[in-house]
């Protein structure tokens, strides 16, 4: 008999031999009925270490529930673009293969889309921190209450990751993950999917467990070291949600981003110099695109920072720096 899979949850498998099982477990023992309601696909992304006898022995177990796909390492979005042919559950997660979902987290989405289905195609659920960190998302204001957010009002209420959203299949369409990006891909298609209705909705209820590596081995604990986080990210990433679009709250995504790389110091070391003066002007060159009243919302910068941000934004680049100085800020801009 034909399973009606409610949910489908994308998981790309690279080295991930410490994590993959309780990762697993964690969406095998959804209260929402593992057997009945979940598919999930397991992409080996050319693992290298025992993911692939961990991906076996599960899909074994669970021969109508565990689709196993084997490819040539490509990175995480052609992981993504290489099982999404093969959805067949209603609503869709793209879960990290070392994060974790507390056991009623589907249940609370299923009761959340039963509720307000025609209203978004996409919910965000609470984030929290594990292993070497403790603690919520820094984003974590917006879940205040389990609601559908109209992102043209509360623009600053965005959705930065896939993994800890579900997405309606059929809003998938033709999307697919940027190749190009090593970093920033997941916001980027969420946040093109989210500008055909400008609604997002969150549920406070569903809890998305998300580890950080206490060996600092994932690759956003890695980025500095890596030449297209200066480059190809700001460029196909940044620049191009801009150019996709300027409503507010794709602004003040790539002003969110753009406020943690301000901040960022001690980059020089994996940088030549004209790759150093190169990166600043493409930041410049962003900042410049932000509406002012989208970089003074944003909650995780001193005003200190958004000040200097706001003079760099007019062309005041030599005032910046004199009040960067004499205000006490260390900004990438030296």
């Amino acid at each position: 008999m034909k399973k009606e899979f409610i949910f489908t949850v994308i998981i790309p498998v690279y080295n991930v031999e410490k994590y993959l099982a309780e990762t697993l477990d964690s969406v095998i023992s959804q209260t929402v009925g593992f057997e009945e309601k979940i598919q999930i696909i397991l992409v080996n992304d050319g693992s290298t270490d025992k993911s692939e006898d961990i991906c076996l022995q599960y899909s074994k177990k669970y021969p109508d529930n565990i689709s196993y796909i084997k490819k040539e390492n490509g990175g995480v979005s052609s992981a993504r673009n290489e099982a999404i042919p093969y959805i067949k559950g209603k609503y869709v997660n793209f879960l990290d293969a070392d994060d974790c979902w507390e056991k009623d987290a589907f249940e609370s989405v299923r009761v959340f889309f039963d509720e307000h289905y025609d209203e978004t195609d996409a919910v965000g659920c609470r984030k929290e921190f594990f292993g070497a960190k403790s603690g919520y998302h820094y984003l974590d204001y917006k879940f205040e209450s389990t609601r559908v957010i109209d992102l043209k009002k509360e623009y600053d209420c965005i959705q930065l990751d896939v993994t800890g959203a579900f997405i309606k299949a059929q809003a998938i369409g033709e999307r697919r993950f940027s190749e190009k990006l090593k970093y920033g891909e997941d916001a980027q298609f969420i946040t093109s999917l989210l500008l055909d209705k400008c609604h997002l909705g969150v549920c406070r209820e569903a809890l998305h467990r998300y580890r950080k590596r206490t060996d600092m081995s994932s690759a956003l604990q890695n980025d500095v070291r890596d030449e297209s986080y200066y480059f190809s990210s700001p460029r196909f990433f940044l620049q191009g949600m801009l150019d996709e679009s300027r409503e507010k709250f794709v602004q003040f995504t790539v002003m969110y981003e753009l406020g943690w790389r301000i901040r960022k110091k001690g980059i020089k070391q994996y940088l030549t110099e004209a790759q150093y003066d190169e990166y600043c002007k493409i930041l410049s060159g962003l900042i410049r695109q932000i509406d002012d009243d989208v970089i003074k919302k944003q909650h995780y910068l001193w005003k200190k920072h958004k000040i200097f941000c706001l003079l760099k934004k007019h062309g005041a680049d030599r005032t910046a720096v004199l009040f960067g100085k004499l205000s006490g800020i260390e900004t990438v801009f030296g």
